[in-house]
């Protein structure tokens, strides 16, 4: 509720900073060259801050419209200035105009100027307004006209820039200015570098067909004169392939224009900017076919090895054009053993190994990354074919399956040796002892080869985990024993490269915690090194071993100084703190519980430690859970420490949320464990179980932008309740009655997909559908055994679910608030000032809001397409229950909700659902509410009647998609 009063002062302050802008561009000067002076510049730079800081329409209408007064009446040195501000202005800030006839009024009459400067900078002007005025003929007119009069060099440049800009947000101006540009491009008279200028504008011409044919003729025929300069032919190839991808038309012709000339202009620019153009348009597009491979596959292998930055790009771009068309590579590996495009395409592929293997010989690193992730790719697609759906492996060639394999291991072994070398000579390099310019020198070069030395583990990483039959736990024990004798900086390489081919050791435990345990007292000194190593060996230990955890607590203790007086960390903190993190991510609760304590003792602020203690008493429930200790008190520990956040505004909704939610799934399961004998509360129990499964599902809807690793976790346990229900609902013979699967568990009474890794829940969930599924063919039992084996498969699924960790992801510990809304409605909403009617009168009311999106996820802000407004009407106020979760539910589906509670009586009449674009992130909307007739007719005749209005606001993405993010506002009302 205080989201109304929020934005009424920051509106009110918005207009207070504009007036002191005002006051100093309009102070007196003491003396000032050119009539313009530093505090009048000073206020024009401040406007951008003010769009930012009060991003509300009424606020940057007005700093607009003072603008464009200000540059129709001052010099042009203000106009600049001016200009500078709507040049920096985003799309988001000029949406918010809401006098755009009246801003246009002002500006526009300085076409009218005599002086050229003036006019040039106008359209600069009307170039940055683009998106808002791109329909109005007075603008494009006078654009036009200025394009055709203009005399000035910097004139006809940005009249030029002006009509590109307006091109492309309108419909209409492309095929108004069409015929201007073909007359200038077509006359000789026309300068060269405005012509570059001119033909990048028919890349906006794809509304209309026959413009964008016409179009094409007008460049292919710049291209066809022999004369034509490098730089038009690049401008002219990028225009075309920009204005074909959009109309989608001739793509085939235009991929084999880009192929010819890669293959046959010797130019160096021209063979690379057209590399690029290759990326654009053959991305997505359905004309890629076998040809196109191959001929991408001799551009690779006719470039000679002086054109490295062409051989690279060839390289980089082969590889995206092959991953974009993975059904090419699969259609040429499985087609014919006879066939002439198989038998070229392995040609070319040992080729690009033959090109890669002489690079590593000339030490030219560029290629050697480029082409070893292009050979990756064709490998790892020619091998899919092996395992894709509907192809029979009988069906593949054995040879060229074996080539492929052959080919990942002779790459992978190249890639091995080279970085083992370079390893070695940084090594012996550092030990050396030079002259001061040879050490720089050698530094230089050391830092340029640890970066290849980190791209090269990136790719031999995917290759190891790529090929089946490779022995991971010997490259993880060589890579391990140069980590050892290796500096820090090379060191902090190798570490992400070990954690990754970890995945598919299986020896590790034999030998690798006593060794990383040795290496870790030698690493004290260096953080970096010590905290990935430590990461390192969590990640690849299971956190079962309690020596183990004693000897890391020891070292953990010695590396962040432990005070015993205190007995708390003295340095390091931050870096303890990530190695609490990952312990939580990976399992190892006993040791997060026991950094984060002794954390919690030494936290800068506040907020910090009640953050810390929380973590701290989440790992502590969570190692009792695991040692058959449980006690819900330490979940309600944790979830106090969190609600106090609050009073720092730095809530934590989501972890709130997530702590409240595992909290009673494992409630409900210890529950259901007591109570299996009963009939009774076994059918509450499987209530409980679905609606902690909505719960969940709710949590999910809620957190907009969300990461696809976290939303997998809330699906794990949303599924893992439904199961339960399932098991529960079959256990007591009612899944005959009123009762169907969950169409989410359909899924999991099929054979697993091989292209994700499942969660470790979500896996036992599927063993344990096959299980309950097995429960039909007991049959032939009698009633008595048939419960007996039916009790004892359920208690095992039961007391399994309770053994499975918590699984906390990096973004628990991150702020999830990704989008929040400021919204205001008229009138306003309150408790203590209620809304009063007359009889018969229904409330006319208006929504406002303003969705800002995380500057992290800036780029969601474009997915965001509608606000859904959920509006209802309650005899009561829906705050009154402590669950805070449940209140939100009620106020996004009231009405199944509330009914789902028992509690439907409390809602006087079906919600009000209102729906209202947003357009760069402002919605309004003014709807009729009517107010309920009926439910409260028990009221004595002319006595008041009272009621709540309850809102929510829900976010509709560009799938459709719905997300309940809130916020809730409520407020009384009266009428007779």
């Amino acid at each position: 509720m205080d989201d109304n009063y929020t934005t009424a002062r920051d509106q009110s302050e918005g207009h207070k900073a504009l007036l002191e802008l005002e006051k100093k561009f309009n102070k007196k000067a003491r003396s000032a060259a050119l009539n313009i002076q530093g505090s009048q510049i000073q206020a024009l730079t401040g406007f951008i801050q003010i769009f930012e800081q009060y991003p509300y329409p009424v606020v940057i209408n007005a700093a607009i419209l003072k603008l464009a007064d200000w540059f129709r009446t001052y010099n042009n040195i203000v106009k600049y200035y001016i200009y500078k501000v709507f040049k920096d202005a985003s799309d988001l800030h000029l949406a918010k105009v809401i006098n755009v006839e009246e801003t246009v009024r002002r500006i526009l009459p300085v076409l009218g100027s005599n002086d050229p400067v003036a006019r040039s900078i106008t359209l600069r002007v009307l170039g940055c307004m683009s998106m808002i005025i791109g329909e109005k003929l007075d603008v494009q007119y006078g654009i036009l006209q200025q394009l055709e009069l203009a005399k000035d060099r910097i004139e006809l440049e940005a009249a030029i820039w002006a009509g590109d800009q307006i091109c492309a947000k309108s419909n209409r101006f492309p095929s108004v200015i069409f015929s201007k540009i073909v007359d200038k491009l077509e006359n000789t008279n026309t300068p060269f570098d405005i012509k570059l200028r001119l033909v990048k504008i028919f890349r906006h011409m794809h509304q209309d067909m026959g413009m964008a044919r016409q179009a094409k003729a007008t460049c292919l025929s710049l291209l066809e004169k022999p004369d034509t300069d490098s730089k038009l032919i690049i401008v002219t190839l990028r225009t075309l392939t920009l204005l074909l991808n959009e109309a989608l038309i001739d793509q085939k012709e235009q991929m084999d224009r880009l192929l010819n000339y890669a293959l046959n202009d010797k130019r160096e620019d021209i063979c690379y900017s057209v590399l690029q153009d290759l990326v654009l348009l053959g991305k997505g597009n359905i004309m890629f076919d076998e040809s196109h491979v191959l001929r991408l596959l001799q551009i690779i292998v006719s470039s000679s090895e002086h054109e490295l930055k062409i051989q690279q790009r060839a390289f980089q771009c082969a590889q995206s054009l092959i991953e974009g068309h993975q059904k090419v590579i699969m259609h040429i590996v499985t087609s014919s053993p006879e066939s002439d495009t198989l038998r070229t395409f392995m040609d070319y592929v040992m080729a690009c190994e033959r090109i890669m293997n002489e690079a590593i010989e000339k030490h030219h690193h560029s290629v050697i990354t480029a082409s070893a992730r292009f050979l990756y790719s064709i490998i790892r697609n020619g091998l899919s074919c092996h395992h894709a759906q509907g192809v029979n492996s009988m069906d593949l060639d054995v040879p060229v399956l074996a080539q492929m394999k052959e080919l990942g291991k002779r790459v992978t072994e190249a890639t091995n040796l080279l970085d083992i070398r370079l390893i070695k000579q940084n090594k012996q390099s550092n030990k050396q002892k030079a002259s001061i310019s040879t050490q720089r020198k050698q530094t230089d070069l050391s830092k340029k080869e640890k970066i290849f030395i980190g791209d090269l583990t990136i790719i031999k990483a995917d290759f190891c985990l790529l090929l089946d039959d490779w022995d991971c736990d010997a490259t993880f024990k060589n890579a391990y024993q140069l980590l050892a004798d290796a500096d820090d900086d090379t060191a902090a390489v190798l570490l992400p490269y070990l954690s990754t081919i970890s995945r598919k050791c299986r020896q590790l435990l034999s030998w690798f915690p006593d060794e990383a345990l040795m290496e870790l007292k030698k690493r004290m000194k260096r953080f970096h090194v010590y905290v990935n190593l430590v990461r390192l060996l969590l990640r690849t230990t299971p956190p079962s071993d309690s020596r183990l955890t004693g000897q890391l607590i020891t070292l953990l203790r010695e590396f962040g100084g432990w005070d015993l007086t205190t007995e708390s960390f003295a340095t390091n903190g931050w870096n303890l703190y990530l190695i609490g993190m990952e312990a939580g991510n990976c399992g190892w609760y006993e040791l997060m519980y026991l950094i984060m304590k002794d954390l919690s003792k030494k936290a800068e602020t506040e907020a910090s430690s009640y953050w810390i203690m929380s973590l701290s008493s989440l790992a502590y429930a969570e190692w009792s859970l695991s040692q058959n200790n449980h006690s819900s008190q330490n979940y309600i520990t944790s979830l106090n420490k969190l609600k106090v956040l609050q009073a720092f505004d730095q809530p934590r909704t989501y972890q709130y949320w997530f702590i409240q939610l595992r909290m009673e799934l494992i409630e409900t399961i210890q529950r259901t464990l007591l109570v299996l004998n009963n009939m009774r509360e076994m059918e509450n129990c499987a209530n409980q179980f679905r609606r902690t499964a909505f719960r969940y599902d709710f949590l999910a809807q809620s957190q907009f932008g969300i990461d696809k690793e976290t939303l997998n976790v809330i699906e794990s346990y949303k599924i893992c309740a439904l199961v339960c229900e399932h098991a529960v609902r079959t256990f007591i013979g009612t899944e005959h009655l009123f009762f169907s699967i969950d169409p989410s568990l359909i899924q999991f009474m099929m054979p697993p997909s091989m292209s994700e890794e499942e969660e470790k829940p979500v896996t036992l969930c599927r063993d344990f559908m096959n299980t309950i599924s097995s429960w039909e063919e007991l049959t032939h039992l009698e009633d008595h055994d048939r419960r007996s084996t039916c009790h004892d498969d359920m208690k095992m699924i039961l007391s399994t679910l309770l053994t499975v960790p918590l699984i906390l992801r990096r973004s628990y510990f991150k702020t999830h608030k990704h989008v929040n809304i400021q919204l205001t409605t008229e009138p306003m909403l309150s408790e203590k000032k209620p809304i009063t009617l007359m009889s018969n009168e229904d409330l006319v009311i208006k929504f406002e809001g303003l969705v800002e999106v995380n500057p992290q996820v800036k780029n969601s802000e474009k997915r965001i397409k509608k606000a859904v407004i959920v509006c209802f009407i309650t005899k009561e106020k829906m705050l009154h229950f402590d669950d805070r979760l449940g209140v939100h539910m009620i106020f996004s589906e009231p009405t199944q909700i509330l009914g789902a509670e028992g509690n439907q009586s409390a809602l006087l009449q079906p919600p009000t659902i209102y729906m209202a674009n947003v357009r760069n992130s402002y919605f309004t909307y003014t709807g009729l509410l009517g107010l309920p007739k009926s439910k409260i007719s028990s009221m004595s005749p002319g006595s008041k009647k009272e009621a709540w209005i309850n809102v929510f606001i829900k976010i509709l993405d560009d799938n459709s998609r719905v997300w309940s993010v809130g916020p809730l506002q409520w407020g009384k009302v009266i009428w007779q």
